[in-house]
């Protein structure tokens, strides 16, 4: 006797097509999220058409999934919906700033990375101001959700601008790809600090008048204790990681067969520990990837990193796609509804005039090629970190206007990826074939290259 199950999807309901199996929202969601990570195979391929924005792709797919009806995970329902988004978010931008730190071979101090700390310490809080001003005055925005949108849109996004970051370890890099990519890796740890400061904000509210009793503590606590503890607890994580890989018994020593494993274990054991002690996980993730490299830099170690590294990218890569399908879905189900004049202007000043004069403006007096500032002041592109930051804001404390935030927000990310998407494909110098991670005849050898 055949199961009642078997029979429904034997037979449609009369006046249907016999034998053709009904569709069942979970059985569509595996088929799409197969065919979402088969299309990431088909990246080396398509990566040499100048035309070909894989992001946006991905973008208008999961768009078209959600006009057709697909059910979507909208963090303004709160609850369930906010937290997953929250977390999923998370988990690709460690694991992103991992791979970023891991990627990076100019080792780290000022004359080397200068052009960064130029970008953090002057175009990052330019673009805060200036954000928080638009959002407040132009917007309308109340204080606590203004500095929300400032702090949330602030940041280089570590994992849309892998276009114009580092390559693998052992790659050719270029000054540029170094400044883009340690700003990457830092400016999501110290923006923090402003998320907290909005999250505060709207808790305790602010003063109208002075400082309020919270700001010193904010300071010394949110600003320099987390930021400060961050990067000491991840660099010691990732020391003692490290260790331990390349020690007689670690991974690296024998046969190297677990290197997505050791990427997974040491992004989620220095942000779990630093996040424990209330420091900044992102920092220390960044931080602990660069103790690894310290840790081996000029020795026969070194080679054993690019193994660690095509883990991470493949962790990446995968969670980016189903990122993009969700981001798409948002979009289409109507994230932008009601979207204003003032909100979309907040979207395109920032990314057509303010990072790049702020950048631009930071990045005066340093010794580099003007074609090199231009590259590095406009590619400050905006993505799967601004999404995790409201969603933590907004499963932390209350914002009046936070469907707004998400408006001007969702906006900034799509005209981004769509305008750095397309710039990184003719503005960037194309890679060296013999440095494609998939040009290789010998399969090991391509996966020593990435």
């Amino acid at each position: 006797m055949l199961h009642i199950q078997t029979v429904r999807r034997m037979y449609r309901p009369m006046g249907g097509i016999p034998f053709l199996p009904e569709l069942d929202p979970r059985d569509i969601f595996y088929t799409i999220i197969g065919l979402a990570l088969l299309g990431l195979t088909l990246r080396p391929a398509l990566t040499q058409y100048r035309f070909a924005n894989i992001p946006l792709i991905y973008v208008a797919i999961g768009a078209g999934l959600a006009l057709i009806g697909l059910p979507v995970l909208n963090p303004l329902d709160g609850g369930l919906s906010a937290k997953l988004i929250e977390h999923i978010s998370e988990l690709i931008v460690i694991i992103s700033l991992a791979g970023a730190g891991l990627a990076i071979d100019t080792k780290e101090s000022w004359k080397n990375w200068q052009a960064s700390f130029r970008l953090l310490l002057i175009s990052m809080p330019l673009t805060i101001v200036a954000v928080f001003l638009l959002a407040f005055y132009l917007v309308g925005l109340p204080w606590a959700s203004a500095m929300l949108l400032a702090a949330v849109l602030a940041p280089t996004d570590p994992v849309l601008a892998r276009a114009v970051q580092v390559g693998p370890p052992g790659k050719k890099e270029t000054p540029m790809q170094v400044a883009l990519t340690a700003e990457a890796g830092l400016n999501d740890g110290l923006a923090f600090p402003f998320v907290y400061l909005a999250i505060t904000a709207a808790t305790l509210g602010f003063a109208s008048t002075g400082l309020p009793d919270w700001a010193w503590s904010w300071f010394g606590y949110d600003f320099l204790y987390r930021v400060i503890a961050g990067w000491v607890v991840g660099y010691g994580c990732g020391y003692v990681i490290s260790r331990i890989v390349f020690s007689r018994f670690g991974d690296a020593t024998q046969g190297a067969w677990n290197s997505i494993i050791v990427i997974l274990a040491s992004t989620l054991l220095s942000y779990g520990i630093a996040e424990s002690f209330n420091a900044y996980g992102f920092l220390a993730v960044f931080a602990a990837t660069r103790a690894g490299r310290a840790n081996t830099r000029g020795t026969d170690d070194a080679s054993y990193e690019k193994y660690v590294h095509h883990g991470a990218d493949q962790l990446e890569a995968i969670l980016l796609a189903l990122l993009l399908l969700w981001f798409g879905m948002f979009v289409g189900s109507g994230a932008l509804d009601g979207i204003s004049w003032a909100e979309i202007a907040l979207a395109v000043l920032l990314i057509l005039a303010i990072r790049p004069a702020s950048g631009m403006l930071s990045l005066l007096g340093y010794s580099c090629e003007n074609l090199e500032r231009v590259k590095v002041a406009f590619f400050g592109i905006r993505g799967m970190g601004t999404v995790f930051y409201i969603a933590y804001a907004q499963n932390h404390a209350e914002f009046d206007g936070i469907e707004s935030v998400w408006r001007i927000a969702a906006a900034t990310i799509l005209f981004s990826i769509v305008l750095h998407g397309f710039a990184a494909n003719f503005v960037l110098e194309e890679a060296e074939e013999a440095d494609h991670p998939y040009k290789a005849d010998d399969p090991d050898e391509a996966v020593e290259a990435s």
